[in-house]
């Protein structure tokens, strides 16, 4: 007998078929986690665009959704001749850094260096970047910062060559990508490396310790949270087991009440949407002004059961 269409179908449906370039498309929550599991088992291959597959990767992470690693696993195929080729074994592996299992995960990570080897460095040094925080500490910056450098190299004898041979053009254009890559080696990735550290730290404490900084990362309410610290944050916290979605809720609505003064809007309500989102009921008054307040669509924990 055929499965009966949920309403699910629908709405990872529309998930799907969204244009990101004009509009927000956030993971559909809630959401039946075998209807999640069926849809982007079927639909994760190479024959993808980079932007669904993007969406893929985004609910396979936001459910943890390991029964599909399979199926990421399977695009790793090693035949990537054009960018967007390059770009989709990129969302595979990120994909993997977070689901796969650990003979996954090692296979992922020696992947991604001869993936990188094979990325042209000034258009998806960002998206290599990106895989690299996927992986986390595990995987470090090293292997990335390698990359850089030895280009940088390379750079410096075309700039050389050039002058050589009086070629003004084209030492000038050497020393421009020379200083881009030089100002993203000693600015973004220190950043990283700051992130990573700061991961390690609270990823060594028990669980139930964890819950606040977490909190506080995922908020974006403090210096430190760069978008890809904060995204690991919440992905962190719906990974703590359903044992602490009450301990989470709370330490959310502390957050809230604590955040309830002038200029600190936007923050409150993240807040209190993910109070609700891992359970507990908002108060009357709370309820009301958040009503009031504009979702962008971009915060990952929020129920939104109409879209």
């Amino acid at each position: 007998m055929a499965p009966v269409p949920s309403h699910d179908d629908e709405r990872l449906q529309r998930f799907y078929d969204t244009e990101t370039k004009y509009h927000p498309a956030p993971v559909p929550t809630p959401l039946d986690r075998s209807r999640a599991i069926g849809f982007v088992s079927s639909k994760t291959n190479r024959g993808e665009s980079p932007e669904k597959l993007r969406k893929l990767m985004r609910l396979a992470v936001f459910y943890d959704l390991r029964e599909s690693a399979g199926a990421f696993s399977g695009m790793l195929t090693g035949g990537e001749n054009q960018p967007e080729d390059v770009y989709r074994s990129a969302l595979a592996l990120i994909a993997l850094a977070w689901i796969g299992d650990q003979g996954q995960q090692a296979q992922a990570q020696g992947y991604y260096h001869g993936l990188q080897d094979r990325a042209d460095i000034d258009r998806q040094r960002d998206l290599m970047l990106e895989v690299v925080e996927g992986f986390g500490p595990r995987e470090g910056t090293g292997y990335h910062r390698q990359w850089v450098q030895t280009s940088i190299a390379g750079l410096a004898e075309r700039g050389r060559q050039a002058k050589a041979g009086h070629n003004v053009a084209g030492a000038k254009l050497a020393q421009e990508k020379t200083n881009a890559l030089t100002e993203y080696l000693n600015l973004q990735l220190p950043r990283v490396d700051r992130a990573f550290s700061l991961r390690q730290r609270i990823e060594a404490v028990d669980p139930p310790t964890q819950v606040k900084p977490l909190i506080t990362l995922s908020l974006a309410n403090t210096p430190e949270a760069t978008p890809a610290l904060s995204y690991w944050a919440s992905m962190r916290l719906l990974r703590l087991g359903p044992n602490a979605a009450g301990p989470i809720a709370a330490e959310f609505s502390s957050q809230a009440t604590a955040l309830a003064r002038p200029g600190q809007e936007l923050f409150r309500a993240r807040a209190l949407r993910a109070t609700e989102f891992f359970g507990q009921a908002l108060s009357e008054p709370d309820y009301d002004w958040l009503a009031g307040q504009p979702d962008t669509l971009t915060d990952p924990l929020v129920l939104r059961p109409d879209l």
